[in-house]
């Protein structure tokens, strides 16, 4: 059976590749680390950062660029297909770059969950950079309507320009927001007959303004229901990584920062619900 809405805990957290103690994280969020105590069952983490190694990892070929490694400090430090097997949980991974040219490594963002992931999709940004491919899927959920869907979307902005825009004097962020939220607002999203509503998270790279740059403006125009965040920075550079929420009426969501970041360069940052009246 599909799990109350009120029941769901949704987290986002750029994992930094091997650095990020993935399972470290989860068992704390199981024992009710961040609930008062109260275990959690139902969740949903959307990973930006995580790395897939081994030889289904295409060769580069000879006259291609590779985005810079990240190097993990353990060669034997788990990838995004460890973990999907150890921590029993469903996942899905969608690299977007390769991790350095001297190894078979890539990675990408991943959406990792408790719950059966429905209707995955892969939404590739527009290029600045690096190339950058937001991911996305549905989960079921119990609502006073019945079974719904609760759409996701996993996203990884780029922090600074090409180099032939002088790196950091343009935002390249507002026109990659642009194309998450057109499809955030298409049918499949916002179909309020079939879905309780939709989550965009991830590490939006804020880095000339945290809540002041437009690309979070435009996501904060879109929200429904969100009604309060944790204004705390979640990197060193300042408030980088955030959850958007577009929510039916009779519900809203709150976010706070976990004060921990499991070896990564990031705190994670959680999301719940709770019901709401209806005005008469």
């Amino acid at each position: 059976m599909p799990p109350s809405l009120q029941d769901l805990v949704v987290v986002t957290w750029n994992a930094h590749l091997a650095e990020g103690r993935l399972a470290d994280l989860v068992g704390d969020l199981r024992r009710g680390r961040f609930t008062g105590g109260r275990p959690v069952a139902h969740f949903v983490l959307l990973l930006q950062e995580l790395f897939r190694r081994g030889d289904d990892v295409p060769p580069l070929a000879p006259d291609a660029r590779s985005a810079f490694a990240i190097a993990p400090r353990d060669a034997r430090a788990p990838d995004a297909r460890d973990y999907g097997t150890s921590l029993g949980l469903a996942m899905l991974y969608v690299p977007s770059m390769r991790n350095g040219a001297g190894s078979l490594e890539d990675r990408g963002n991943a959406i990792v969950s408790s719950e059966p992931l429905l209707d995955a999709l892969a939404l590739e940004l527009p290029f600045e950079r690096q190339r950058r491919v937001a991911v996305g899927a549905a989960i079921s959920v119990r609502t006073a309507r019945g079974t719904e869907r609760l759409q996701l979307l996993n996203a990884h902005l780029e922090p600074l320009s090409s180099p032939s825009s002088l790196w950091l004097f343009r935002n390249p962020r507002r026109r990659q927001m642009s194309a998450i939220l057109d499809l955030v607002r298409s049918s499949r999203f916002d179909d309020e007959a079939t879905s309780v509503g939709a989550i965009v998270g991830g590490d939006f790279n804020t880095i000339q303004g945290g809540a002041g740059e437009d690309a979070y403006r435009d996501a904060h125009a879109w929200t429904r229901g969100l009604v309060a965040e944790d204004q705390r920075s979640t990197h060193l550079m300042g408030r980088l990584d955030y959850l958007f929420v577009r929510l039916s009426s009779d519900w809203a969501a709150n976010t706070i920062r976990v004060d921990d970041k499991y070896g990564s360069d990031h705190h994670p940052v959680l999301g719940r619900f709770q019901r709401v009246a209806r005005n008469p």
